[in-house]
């Protein structure tokens, strides 16, 4: 059992109106319309021996999705989509399907102004692409976002952007409370040179419970970043190279069981190396703080990203990463595989991946009569 707060309401019923006005408000001729059919696969081997570290376990991912599709695009912009999400794990046979969830969105997308609403695929967001935010195995499985997100891009500057996202993740009720996060990002590239920020607050609330002690967490993590992009050897095939440094601050409290903030904080040095399509990166982080505060208390069920970033004060955390990644066939199929080396501050371990996706779209275009609308 659950209810929809007022405020809620009031934000289906503006979607509502809105979708009212772009399809059939008034005398409107809808031309160039088109049924859009697809398909999203991918199949992913995720595989951690983290034997001799501390901040995270040893476990293998092997699994598949398949996302059918469809839906409507009309007077050039805008779409409807309907999808299902099929996710089978390999080795899980007690069941049909390990899970099934559903897509269900609005998308408005012009040249510089993308709006989208709805529960719709996390992969439409650009920034926090850093696994402080959201580690692979997250975004595997957690690959949509209930909400809204929009973006703005700058045509004089390319590649640049701003956007902000609110995932609504937990519906309050009787049992959990709610969950919700919001996100925001920008970048700015200015020849070789590029600047920007990703910005996330989390809010975690759950009906108090006097042995567990689970309480409201509010977490806000900021990384403004600057980086510099070169290419050498531009005669045959370059070399691309990719200098990044970003600032982390975060800010957290847990306001039943500490009731004051906890600030912890940290860097990162990332450096990439890319040639033809292999890629050799190495990030390197140090802490002035434990940067997930809360999380021998909470878990995953406050931090998406990657555990080993808990590291203690002072320590480091360093991860070499050498990895192939290629599209084939127009762009349809893309294949991904590698392997990282990392170190926690106590040990070394291992994560190997190896990722294949299809994306299949068509479209077939439809024809409508003038409809006049009282």
């Amino acid at each position: 059992m659950f209810f929809i707060g007022k405020p809620m309401r009031g934000f289906i019923l503006h979607i509502a109106l809105l979708m009212v006005v772009l399809v059939g408000g008034g005398s409107i001729t809808l031309s160039a319309q088109e049924l859009r059919l697809g398909a999203d696969f991918t199949t992913l081997f995720d595989n951690r021996e983290y034997a001799g570290m501390e901040f995270d376990e040893s476990g293998t991912l092997f699994s598949a999705r398949l996302t059918p599709k469809v839906g409507v695009a009309w007077a050039e912009h805008n779409e409807l989509t309907f999808a299902v999400d099929m996710v089978q794990d390999f080795g899980h046979n007690s069941k049909f399907l390990s899970d099934t969830n559903v897509q269900l969105y609005y998308a408005y997308r012009a040249p510089r102004v993308m709006v989208l609403a709805g529960i719709f695929p996390r992969s439409e967001m650009r920034g926090l692409d850093s696994p402080l935010f959201f580690d692979r195995t997250y975004r595997y499985y957690h690959n949509r976002i209930g909400g809204v997100l929009a973006r703005y891009e700058d045509d004089k500057y390319k590649g640049s952007y701003v956007e902000f996202a609110m995932d609504y993740t937990g519906m309050r009720d009787f049992d959990t409370r709610e969950a919700f996060m919001i996100m925001s990002s920008g970048r700015m590239n200015i020849d070789a040179f590029y600047f920007g920020y990703d910005f996330y607050m989390g809010h975690y609330a759950k009906d108090y419970n006097p042995e567990t002690r689970d309480g409201v967490v509010d977490n806000l993590m900021l990384t403004p970043y600057a980086g510099y992009r070169f290419s050498a050897n531009k005669r045959a095939r370059p070399i691309n190279f990719d200098l990044r440094l970003q600032y982390v601050q975060s800010l957290q409290r847990d306001r039943v069981n500490e009731h004051k903030w906890q600030y912890p904080r940290g860097a990162e040095l990332v450096v990439e190396v890319e040639w033809y399509d292999v890629r050799l990166s190495n990030r390197l982080y140090t802490s002035w703080g434990r940067l997930f505060t809360y999380y021998d208390r909470y878990g995953s069920d406050v931090y998406f990203g990657q555990p080993i970033y808990n590291v203690d004060k002072g320590a480091i955390y360093e991860a070499i990463n050498l990895s192939y990644a290629r599209r084939f066939f127009d762009d349809t199929l893309a294949v991904e595989a590698g392997i990282t080396m990392e170190y926690d501050g106590r040990g070394w371990g291992t994560r190997q991946w190896l990722q294949l996706s299809v994306d299949l779209d068509y479209g077939i275009g439809l024809k409508r009569k003038k409809q006049v609308v009282d």
